[in-house]
């Protein structure tokens, strides 16, 4: 009995037509049952076959119910009909409805192969792909430009996920808000490291490929960093029928895996050390106050401005001084030589510049960087001091542990200007913070760096700490509680505790790092820089895949040494004096410097302004700084890992 139960068992999973077949077996059975029954006792009938077909008609339409005479008759046919309302309606309702259930489950987990061509693949789902998708589609002009260079008419983005069902679909969607498409943006069930993954989202047919990288909170990140290597190697491998690669943008953890990345690839591709960008972000934001300003306006999608990159045509201009004046409205930083790939960020003024080479601009607008018209250098009757900005920070706290603490111990300790005491104070134990970097080991032997395990979400030992003794004041996200939600919520909590107990909080400097954009409000923005990492990591992946130029631009821009972003003070002792942006540029050139903005400060108000226009004035004592690309020395900094 048990081996027949088994094989009935097994017989019923094998699919629908089985279960149909099953459900006709029942039918069958009642028909015959009931006709042979009707064929014994009502003499009217004579022949089985008529018998039998009386008994189904009754079984499968309950309107031959109230045509039989006879008590017999009447008896057993409504039986049967009753049986087929329970039986054969009933049984087939509920198979159809569980088919029908297994085809929308199926349907929604995403096994169909996409027919797309040019689209934007990204490959797996982590806490920064909604951001990737939301930043994509609020991207505009470069979109556009990016679509008509690769022959495709509308965007196409296609996530490939391992767990594909309603509630992925509901997040995706609350998270984009308004710019929820379902016909621009298509979730795919499978794995980045398996080939018939990749070929359900026509891998080898996309414009670019985004490999979002390690998550939050992910336990063994040196793991997810071998999984994108892998998969580069199996688009690589794959794309070899095809003989040509889509441009692949990759995020790893690890910077030193970038040339393992780079020869795992055989197409283009562009390596984003996601964690180091965001630890030098926020080292050089607790050193200088007031650059975050700055970098959020170059590194999110805003009506301000963002870095681009044009290709130089028939403009009548030879030389990056030439360029300079002839961009009225945009700030030329940088060029990309025809004949090489590297940017050179602050080029000097008599370079020498040909058709072909790019130019790097400082720019709201796309447009407003071409040739307006060619201006004569202005002359200066004044020659203010030009004085650099020195960090005033000379001790840092550091509230909770990450993995990129170690990054961003890495980035402070590479500021040599001044030395650092360094607190980093977290729940997580001592010997389990794992540092690898040869930097902050040796930071930690001659006491530079101090490691403390308590538990400052209370209020009384945060008292004990002493954050007034602080310069600068640091939180991170930990990713031991697993969750972007969570994190946040201790983020903010750490953040008012410190608030409350230290009167002169808003004299202290105070970086946090946030995991969702909600939550800056929580975060006095005057005082506070809310550093919204994923958001940061999602524009430059976003960006780097529509243009791929950016990811070395961006590189560089955050390095605390060769090209990098510094503030200068003017002291002029003419009062009253008005200088345009256009004098302040042709200051800066003198020094070898290019200007890129001005900090101001008027009652009391302070207001961060990138490219204002050449025409744009100030009164040099409303000046409080101006905002320069400049170069600072190496002094031996030790590659981080």
């Amino acid at each position: 009995m048990t081996d027949l139960r088994f094989t009935f068992e097994r017989w019923l999973l094998r699919g629908l037509h089985y279960r149909l077949l099953f459900a006709a077996a029942i039918v069958a059975f009642v028909a015959i049952s009931a006709g042979a029954l009707v064929l014994m006792l009502d003499p009217n009938f004579e022949e089985p076959g008529e018998a039998v077909w009386w008994s189904f008609l009754r079984l499968t339409d309950p309107g031959y119910l109230g045509d039989d005479e006879g008590v017999v008759s009447r008896s057993i046919s409504t039986v049967v009909t009753v049986l087929g309302y329970i039986v054969f309606l009933g049984l087939l309702i509920a198979i159809l409805t569980q088919w029908m259930n297994a085809l929308i489950l199926r349907v929604e987990s995403g096994i169909t192969p996409v027919a797309f061509k040019n689209h934007i693949l990204i490959l797996g789902w982590s806490h920064r792909t909604p951001s990737i998708v939301l930043e994509l589609l609020e991207t505009r002009g470069r979109v556009s430009r990016f679509l008509e260079d690769s022959g495709a008419h509308g965007l196409r983005i296609v996530i490939l996920a391992e767990h594909v069902d309603e509630e992925l679909r509901k997040e995706l969607k609350s998270s984009l808000g308004d710019r929820w498409d379902d016909r621009a943006v298509v979730l795919r069930f499978g794995s980045p490291l398996k080939l018939d993954g990749l070929e359900r989202v026509a891998f080898n047919d996309a414009a670019a490929v985004i490999l979002p990288g390690a998550g939050f909170a992910t336990a063994l990140p040196g793991v997810a960093d071998s999984e994108v290597i892998k998969t580069l190697a199996s688009i690589s491998q794959a794309a070899k029928k095809a003989e040509q690669a889509p441009l692949a943008v990759a995020a790893l953890y690890n910077s030193n895996r970038g040339d393992v990345a780079r020869r795992a690839y055989g197409g283009e591709v562009e390596v984003i050390a996601a964690d180091q960008i965001v630890a030098r972000l926020m080292a050089q934001c607790a050193l200088h106050r007031g650059l975050w300003p700055v970098y959020w306006e170059l590194f999110s999608l805003n009506q301000k401005n963002s870095v681009y990159v044009r290709e130089l045509n028939s403009e009548p201009v030879s030389t990056i001084e030439q360029a300079r004046l002839a961009y009225p409205n945009a700030v030329v930083i940088g060029v990309i030589p025809s004949k090489a790939r590297k940017p050179i960020l602050n080029p000097p003024s008599d370079m020498d510049i040909e058709s072909g080479d790019k130019l790097i601009f400082v720019a709201k607008h796309f447009a407003d960087c071409r040739v307006a018209e060619s201006a004569a250098p202005p002359s200066p009757n004044w020659k203010p001091a030009w004085h650099p900005v020195e960090s005033e920070v000379k001790t840092v706290l550091i509230l909770g542990w990450s993995r990129k603490v170690p990054k961003v111990l890495a980035e402070l300790l590479s500021y040599r200007q001044k030395p650092l005491r360094i607190d980093v104070v977290g729940v997580t134990p001592v010997d389990e913070r794992e540092i690898t970097i040869e930097s902050v080991i040796d930071a930690h032997r001659d006491k530079t760096v101090r490691e403390i395990e308590t538990n400052f979400m209370n209020p009384d030992i945060v008292m004990e700490i002493h954050p007034e003794n602080y310069d600068a004041v640091l939180l991170i996200a930990r990713e031991r509680l697993g969750d972007e939600a969570i994190a946040d919520a201790a983020t903010i909590s750490s953040y008012l505790t410190v608030d409350t107990i230290l009167p002169g909080v808003r004299g202290r400097h105070v970086v946090a790092e946030v995991l969702d954009e909600e939550n800056e409000v929580h975060f006095d923005g005057d005082h506070v820089d809310a550093i919204v990492s994923p958001m940061i990591i999602s524009y430059v992946l976003s960006q780097v895949a529509l243009e791929r130029e950016l990811g070395l631009i961006f590189q560089e821009l955050t390095q605390s040494w060769g090209t990098t972003i510094l503030f200068r003070s003017l002291e002029s002792v003419i009062d009253n004096k008005i200088c345009s942006f256009s004098e302040l540029a042709a200051l800066a050139a003198s020094q070898g410097e290019t200007a890129i903005g001005v900090v101001t400060s008027r009652e009391g108000a302070r207001r961060t302004c990138l490219n204002p226009g050449a025409d744009a004035n100030w009164r040099c004592e409303d000046i409080e700084q101006v905002i320069v690309l400049g170069a600072v020395p190496r002094h031996g900094i030790q590659e981080q890992t």
